[in-house]
């Protein structure tokens, strides 16, 4: 009793630990959407595919109108939650294949949606290299305290056609990537800068010192070789 007791509880809380993941989701998804569409200069409805990165995992929200999906990716997902113009969730069939370095999905649900697939790819480190598949437009929307633009720190190649910074955070989109087989883009920190000057600004000071020392060595080298001389040539009157 006590053993089903423990994995009945076990179950509840892992069930639980699943909705809240997917509501999470879910949050996300719409504030990325709803941050891209707000920032746009045209003013209209994003329709391209919007990657909010994190520090070990990026949101991908990729938007849909069809019944069926075949989405080719250089990395395997998870997480994949398919969501209809009302924000409900909508069930679907998938199958995968993993073929020359490609993984393959292949989605189809029972009827034509208007809505957004939902899904989560690996991020390492502070730079996100996308190869691009069709020619969508793409936004990027950095992790919360994190900038780019920066060409000793770090800069987006291609550069994006529009670039937002507020106290929000950062996004950047390319509206034309019909010319662009992929986006590689380095980002750092909102106070790096600042830490590369204090960092540049000590080791300037340094080299100052370290300067000022060898002059003052040489100097005293100097003295002491005229003072030899001085003694010697004494020596020799």
């Amino acid at each position: 009793m006590i053993k089903l007791k423990v994995h009945s509880c076990c179950q509840s809380m892992f069930d639980h630990l699943c909705i809240a993941g997917k509501r999470a989701l879910i949050a996300l998804a719409a504030i990325s959407a709803i941050w891209v569409f707000c920032i746009s200069s045209s003013g209209a409805e994003f329709n391209g595919t919007t990657y909010h990165l994190g520090e070990r995992e990026a949101v991908v929200t990729l938007p849909v109108n069809a019944s069926h999906l075949n989405l080719t990716l250089s990395y395997k997902t998870q997480n994949m939650t398919l969501f209809d113009e009302e924000g409900k969730n909508v069930s679907f069939n998938s199958s995968y294949r993993f073929w020359r370095g490609e993984h393959i999905y292949s989605l189809t649900w029972e009827r034509n949606i208007t809505g957004k697939l939902v899904y989560t790819m690996p991020v390492q480190g502070q730079q996100f290299i996308l190869p691009l598949r069709d020619e969508r437009p793409v936004a990027i929307i950095l992790p919360a305290g994190y900038t780019t633009g920066e060409r000793s720190l770090g800069i987006a190649r291609p550069a994006p056609d529009e670039f937002v910074e507020d106290n929000a955070g950062s996004i950047l989109i390319w509206n034309n990537t019909t010319q662009i087989s992929y986006i590689d883009l380095t980002y750092y920190r909102k106070s790096a800068p600042q830490a590369l000057m204090i960092i540049l600004a000590i080791l300037a000071l340094t080299g100052l010192v370290l300067i000022g020392q060898y002059y003052t060595s040489i100097r005293k080298l100097r003295a002491a070789r005229m003072e030899m001389e001085n003694e010697i040539q004494k020596k020799r009157n």
